[in-house]
This record gives structure tokens, C-alpha cells and sequence, in this order.
């Protein structure tokens, strides 16, 4: 069972990983050369002088959008997840001062089953954003310790990750250089990495089982508590529990029937 949160995090990054494998596709299928009639339908205006320039620039750009997409929706995640009333564990969360980046990093790294260099990858991926998006003004770049960790486990990472070349990742990020394989590698670390913060959560939700308890933490909801102050009936059981369907889907019909059990 995912959290909504996580449900919401895979269909933005799976969409992204989609689209730019698409428009990969579709740009590969245009001439190098020549002339191409654009579809009516289109009513734009494309004239390129040179197509082949067009289509690197145009791929670009997508890869380019992809790591910015992805990045962000990690943030809202992970910012997101920690803040939600089961998430047990205090001392993890995603407020702070640091940077973003640095955020993803301190959070990842004390989820059990995320790896060193998984966490590294992530933190790579969130500096390549903020090289994109702060194209001008970036300094973003991982540490000395952490590049070289990466590398002492580029054979590792190369077997498990489809050939993904660590050398070469980071000499891109280096350059400035964007490659289809850098993006969809990087994007899909952070979605094994989210499946296993919210494997993570799930384990600590699984603990509170103490009903008044639980409806206590739905009561802090604002959009919840507005419903289920209503005047007890089965329309304001049915709406509650529309909405935990929606929010929670997680918690057990059990646990769903006995928060009705009593008007609080």
C-alpha cells in the first residue's frame, strides 16, 4: 500500500520519466535534414535552419526540465510525507535551513535500506537542478568525500544501475553536459529511494493502533475535522470516510469502522 503522498510523487516522475523517453523517441524520428511540413493542426511556426541542432537542443531542454521536475517533486515529498500525522519520527523531517539538497542528503540518509551512494545519487541529482535552474549564479556540487565514494563504488553502481558510468556522470555534471541515460538513471534512484521512505513510514504508522489516538491526529486536519464535526449520520460517515479513501488509504477497515463507533 503506498501513501497518497508517494502516489502522487510516482505519477509526477513517472509521467516525466515518459515524457522525455517520448519526445527522445519522436525527435529521434525526424530527418537530420530537409524539409518537414509541420501538421496543420499544430498552427505554429517551425523553420529551423538546422534541424539536427534543433532536435539536440530540443532533447536537451527536455532532459533539462525532467531533472528540475523530478527534483521538486522530491522536495514536495519528502516535505510532505514528513508532515503528515502518522509519520512517527521526530527527528527526520525536512524542515531546515540547509539547502534543499542538503536536506535530501541529511533525511535519505537515515531511512534504513537506503544505500550510501543511493543517497549521494539523490543529493547529485537535487545540485543538478540547482545547476539548471540557477544556470548563472550556481555553485552546486557534491563534496570531495562524496565524489569519491561514488567512485570507489562505480563497479557496483555500473551492475546494478544498467551500465550507469559514474566516471562519466561525473565529468558531465562537471561540463554541464546533459545525457539521457544521466537523467533516467538519477530519476529512478529517487524513486526506489521514495518507496523506501515509505516503507519506512509505514512501519512507524503500523505502531500507533490506540483509536482515540488515531482520531486525534485526523481531528488536527482542518478539511477532516470540518466533516466529521458535523451532526452524526450516515452522510457524515460516508464523507469521512471518502476522505480517509482518499488521504489514508492505508489504515485498515478496521481502524476506519471503530473511528465511527462514537460521536467524539
Amino acid at each position: 500500500m503506498e501513501s497518497a503522498e508517494l502516489t502522487k510523487f510516482l505519477e509526477g516522475v513517472g509521467n516525466a520519466i515518459h515524457s522525455i523517453n517520448t519526445i527522445a523517441v519522436a525527435l529521434a524520428l525526424l530527418p537530420k535534414e530537409g524539409e518537414v511540413e509541420v501538421p496543420q493542426e499544430l498552427n505554429i511556426s517551425w523553420n529551423p535552419s538546422n534541424i539536427q541542432n534543433s532536435k539536440i537542443m530540443s532533447r536537451r531542454f527536455a532532459e533539462k526540465s525532467a531533472y528540475v521536475y523530478a527534483a521538486e517533486n522530491l522536495f514536495v515529498y519528502l516535505d510532505n510525507i514528513s508532515k503528515n500525522p502518522f509519520w512517527i519520527y521526530e527527528d527526520i523531517n525536512f524542515g531546515s535551513d540547509t539547502k534543499k539538497a542538503e536536506r535530501v542528503k541529511n533525511f535519505l540518509s537515515e531511512i534504513p535500506g537506503i544505500t550510501k551512494s543511493q543517497t549521494i545519487l539523490c543529493e547529485l541529482l537535487c545540485h543538478w537542478r540547482n545547476r539548471i535552474v540557477h544556470f548563472a549564479t550556481s555553485k552546486a556540487r557534491l563534496s570531495s568525500n562524496n565524489r569519491q565514494y561514488l567512485v570507489s563504488k562505480k563497479d557496483h553502481i555500473y551492475d546494478k544501475y544498467h551500465h550507469f558510468n559514474v566516471d562519466m556522470a561525473l565529468d558531465n555534471f562537471k561540463n554541464g553536459k546533459i545525457t539521457l541515460k544521466d537523467t533516467s538513471t538519477l530519476i529512478t534512484i529517487t524513486i526506489i529511494c521514495a518507496r523506501k521512505v515509505d516503507e519506512y513510514f509505514h512501519k512507524g504508522h503500523e505502531r500507533i493502533t490506540n483509536i482515540n489516538d488515531i482520531r486525534g491526529m485526523l481531528l488536527d486536519n482542518s478539511n477532516f475535522s470540518n466533516i466529521y464535526k458535523q451532526q452524526q449520520s450516515k452522510k457524515r460517515e460516508r464523507q469521512s470516510k471518502k476522505w480517509i479513501e482518499l488521504n489514508f488509504p492505508y489504515l485498515s477497515d478496521e481502524i476506519k469502522n471503530n473511528l465511527f463507533s462514537k460521536q467524539t
